[in-house]
C-alpha cells in the first residue's frame, strides 16, 4: 500500500542552526505509507538526513496519541522525510503539531566521528600530500581511503595517530559558516577549510581521543584507514573487555597469550593423533571392502557408495590398489567417485566400465589406473555397472 498527500513546502533545517538541539516542535506537511512504515515530512526538523558519508539521525516523533520510531531520514527535492514504525491509537494527520526527539548520544557520536575524519584527512594531506578519496561512518567504525604510496604502514599509523591526538588535546575551534546560500564551510582553525554538509563538534577537544583500528590495502590504487573516535572508543573497549573475559574463561587462563599458545599445542597434538587414527580406520575400511568384494574370474570387484568425503575415498582406494586383482567403482552420496584398477587388471574391462558410465553422465579426469569424476545419481551408476558385470 502506498499513498501520499502532496505538499511542495520545503523542510527548514534546524539542525544547521545548532547541532546540539535534540528536542523541537514542528508540523506535519506530508504523509506517505509504505507497507508497515509511515513516512512524514515536516515544516522544520532537527533530524539530520543521510548524506555525505554521515548516517542519518534516529529518534522519535511524538503526538498525544502516537509515536513514530524514526529509523531512516533522507532529503528529496527540498523535503526531509522521516521513516519509521508507528505506535499508538491512530494515524498521523496533515498539519498536526508534533514533538521531535533526536537520539542525542548517537548524534554526538556521529559528530565526533565526522570531525575526527576532517582532522585526520587534513593531517594526511598536510604531512603526506595524500588526498582523501572516500569517507563513510559505519556502525562501529569510520573509514577513509587514500592513495598511499611507499611508506612503512606501521610507522605511518603511529605517526598519524599521535599527531591527530595532539591536535585534539590543543582543543582548536571548529567553525561552521555559509560561503553563500549553497556552500557550507567547516573550518578547523589554522589547519583545514572544506565544504561540508555534515554536523560537527565546536572544538577538537570534544572528540576526546582518536584510535586507528586498521590500515590495509584496498586495491592497487587505494589504502583504507579504519578508525574510532570519542565515545566510540569507550563502546569498543567495553565490547572488547567482555570478549576478553569470555576468552579467558574458555581458556581457563588469565593470560590470553599463554592460554592460546597452550591451546594450539594441544590442537597440533590432537591433529597428529587424529591423522594417525584416520589412517588406521581407512586401512581397515580398505581391507573390509576387499573382503566383501565379489570374485569373478580371479578379479575382486568392488562396487559401493560410502558416506565419506572424496579425499577419504581416495585414500581407501589407494590402499586397495596395493593388492593385485582389484577392480572397482566407489561413489559418495554426492555423486563424487573413483574408477580404479590394479596394474594387473586388463585395460579392456576398465575402459568398458568407463564408457558405460559416460553413457549415464560421468564427467571426470583421465588416467590409466585411477579416474576421479562425478555422476548425478550414484546409486543408478552402481546398479548399472553391476548389471554389466
Amino acid at each position: 500500500m502506498f499513498y501520499s498527500i502532496i505538499n511542495a513546502m520545503s523542510t527548514k533545517k534546524i539542525f544547521y542552526n545548532d547541532p546540539n538541539i535534540v528536542n523541537w516542535e514542528s508540523r506535519i506537511t506530508d504523509i506517505k505509507k509504505e507497507k508497515d512504515f509511515y513516512i512524514l515530512s515536516l515544516s522544520e526538523t532537527i533530524f539530520y538526513p543521510e548524506g555525505g558519508g554521515q548516517p542519518c539521525d534516529k529518534g522519535e516523533i511524538r503526538s498525544d496519541d502516537w509515536i513514530l520510531l524514526v529509523s531512516y531520514i533522507w532529503e528529496e527535492d527540498g523535503k526531509i522525510w522521516h521513516k519509521g514504525i508507528l505506535k499508538g491509537k491512530r494515524e498521523p494527520l496533515i498539519d498536526e503539531k508534533v514533538e521531535l526527539y533526536v537520539d542525542s548520544d548517537l548524534r554526538r557520536e556521529y559528530m565526533e566521528q565526522h570531525t575526527a575524519q576532517h582532522l585526520l584527512s587534513a593531517i594526511i594531506e598536510k604531512n603526506y600530500s595524500l588526498e582523501t578519496t572516500g569517507f563513510q561512518i559505519l556502525g562501529d567504525h569510520t573509514k577513509i581511503e587514500i592513495p598511499y604510496r611507499g611508506f612503512d604502514p606501521k610507522s605511518f599509523v603511529n605517526e598519524i595517530e599521535s599527531i591527530v591526538n595532539k591536535y585534539i588535546k590543543e582543543n582548536i575551534p571548529v567553525k561552521v559558516y555559509w560561503k553563500d546560500e549553497n556552500i557550507r564551510i567547516v573550518e578547523i582553525v589554522g589547519l583545514d577549510i572544506n565544504p561540508c554538509g555534515g554536523l560537527h563538534v565546536n572544538r577538537l577537544g570534544e572528540i576526546g581521543l582518536f584510535k586507528i583500528l586498521d590500515f590495509h590495502k584496498k586495491n592497487n590504487d587505494l589504502w583504507r584507514v579504519e578508525f574510532v573516535a570519542g565515545s566510540r572508543i569507550l563502546k569498543r573497549l567495553s565490547i572488547r573487555e567482555e570478549e576478553y573475559k569470555y576468552i579467558k574463561e574458555k581458556l581457563g587462563n588469565p593470560d590470553i597469550y599463554d592460554g592460546i599458545s597452550k591451546l594450539f599445542t594441544k590442537l597440533e597434538t590432537l591433529e597428529k593423533d587424529n591423522k594417525r587414527l584416520r589412517e588406521r580406520i581407512n586401512k581397515y575400511m580398505a581391507k573390509e571392502l576387499i573382503d566383501m568384494a565379489e570374485n569373478k574370474e580371479n578379479i575382486k570387484i568392488i562396487l559401493n557408495i560410502l558416506e565419506e568425503d572424496i579425499n577419504t575415498i581416495k585414500f581407501v582406494v589407494q590402499e586397495m590398489m596395493k593388492e593385485n586383482g582389484i577392480l572397482g567403482v566407489i561413489f559418495n552420496s554426492q555423486g563424487q567417485g573413483i574408477i580404479f584398477r590394479s596394474p594387473d587388471i586388463s585395460t579392456d574391462l576398465f575402459n568398458k566400465i568407463l564408457e558405460k558410465l559416460k553413457e549415464i553422465g560421468w564427467k571426470g579426469s583421465k588416467g590409466e589406473y585411477f579416474l576421479q569424476g562425478k555422476v548425478e545419481d550414484p546409486e543408478k551408476a552402481i546398479d548399472y555397472i553391476r548389471s554389466l558385470l
